[in-house]
């Protein structure tokens, strides 16, 4: 970022509009003194990058009536400064991945349902997995963690239990 000084030499202040083309910007000089051990321009000082680019194609720069007296340059951006914009990018097309499989946690069952479960399995059926929660927020971890359900499906009960149904597993709640 580069801070410029521009003087009006013999006037102790000056206001002003002035155009580049279509452009306008209004200036103060100010500070300027006149004494009879010297005098000192009236000046303006900006990092403003449009407007040093007005002030510096400026009719009255190009006649001499505003001259650069200093120009510093400190690090850092101004807001205003241009910058080249990045050229696009080509988009990258990444295919389509298949969701992992869903395994249900293996649930072991008591030796009295065993002989109940292998008739069940044998007639093609499957039992329910049965699992209990104390509220919402628990039941969106556990399937959101076991079968990576998406926690913005799961926004009410009744949605939890539409998932839970799909996924063969039965609900309860802790009242």
């Amino acid at each position: 970022m580069t801070i410029k000084t521009y003087a009006i030499h013999g006037l102790s202040e000056w206001h002003g509009d002035v155009k580049a083309g279509t452009v306008s910007v209004r200036v103060s000089f100010t500070g300027g003194t006149a004494s009879p051990s010297g005098a000192l321009p009236a000046y303006f000082v900006t990092k403003d990058p449009v407007t040093q680019f007005v002030l510096e194609n400026s009719k009255e720069f190009k006649n001499g009536f505003i001259r650069l007296e200093m120009q510093q340059t400190i690090a850092g951006e101004h807001p205003r400064m241009a910058v080249q914009k990045p050229a696009p990018a080509t988009p990258v097309v990444t295919p389509v991945s298949t969701p992992p499989e869903v395994v249900p946690p293996v649930v072991e069952e008591p030796a009295e349902d065993a002989s109940a479960s292998t008739t069940a399995e044998a007639g093609g059926e499957h039992l329910p997995q049965e699992v209990e929660f104390d509220n919402n927020e628990d039941a969106k971890d556990y399937f959101a963690e076991h079968y990576g359900v998406s926690r913005t499906r799961l926004r009410t009960r009744s949605a939890i239990e539409e998932v839970a149904n799909s996924l063969n597993v039965k609900v309860t709640w802790k009242e």
